[in-house]
């Protein structure tokens, strides 16, 4: 082995939309408090509805497309309860960053997996997954929004 190299394996988790495997946590990093997975996700599966409460989301969709929907549900926001629909991936590169307090979903789009790149900023990672009924969201995900 060559010197300075480390090999880690990296825990995974199958579930039925796909497969998440952590990168790293704050206490592998010497640097500012950060954690990133990422998520295999199959085509035309939905994971939705997260919401983080004291941490940014850095979101690159890495291999494939995603279509990415925010609903804002900060009180007192100017946005309140707005819903925006992004697509990023392969065909699009970009980076979404999330403020805490945004709720997330996003879907495979086409008939490719996707991999999302899913970093947090903040000092905790603390965070709530909604199912459809307690999110709320007024959203179809068969549709495109303009």
């Amino acid at each position: 082995m060559i010197q300075g190299v480390e090999v880690r394996e990296l825990e995974s988790q199958l579930g039925a939309d796909g497969i998440d495997v952590e990168l790293w946590r704050p206490d592998d990093l010497d640097e500012q408090p950060l954690q990133a997975t990422y998520h295999f996700l199959f085509p035309g599966r939905v994971q939705a509805w997260t919401i983080h409460h004291q941490a940014a989301e850095r979101i690159v969709c890495l291999q494939g497309m995603i279509k990415l929907v925010l609903c804002d549900r900060r009180e007192g926001s100017p946005s309140h309860d707005e819903v925006v629909e992004l697509h990023l991936g392969e065909f699009r590169p970009r980076e979404v960053v999330v403020p805490p307090g945004v709720l997330r979903g996003w879907k495979a789009a086409g008939d490719r997996s996707a991999v999302i790149l899913l970093a947090l900023e903040g000092e905790s990672e603390e965070s709530t997954m909604l199912d459809r009924e307690k999110a709320g969201v007024a959203y179809d995900w068969d549709i495109v929004m303009q």
